[in-house]
């Protein structure tokens, strides 16, 4: 569902986009969304711009709530178990030789 809701935040037309931008926002709130991200990220069978626009989504949500300075009720708690599994993950796809340029530029 990650993979066809990002497609459709690419596309032209304003309808499937604007519902996509809405659907991402209720995925963000899954609580494995980060993983789900990450795995869309690192999927060389995908396109680059799915592949971005997953890496991208993940690096938003990691930089407004990575760590939160208050439990506003604005911002998700990640659990450090994630944390601990996202870090590795994202160091590998910087790392990785054979993942093209763009997609390591929106894991950053």
């Amino acid at each position: 569902m990650l993979v066809s809701v990002l497609g459709n935040t690419l596309s032209a037309a304003e309808a499937p986009r604007k519902q996509a931008e809405i659907d991402l926002i209720t995925i963000k709130k899954e609580p494995q969304f980060l993983l789900a991200a990450l795995s869309v990220g690192r999927n060389t069978s995908l396109s680059v711009e799915i592949r971005q626009a997953a890496l991208t989504s993940m690096r938003m949500f990691v930089q407004q709530n990575w760590s939160p300075e208050e439990n506003d009720g604005f911002h998700m708690h990640i659990p450090d178990e994630a944390k601990n599994q996202i870090r590795p993950g994202v160091l590998d796809l910087v790392l990785n030789a054979e993942d093209e340029r763009k997609v390591k530029i929106a894991a950053r």
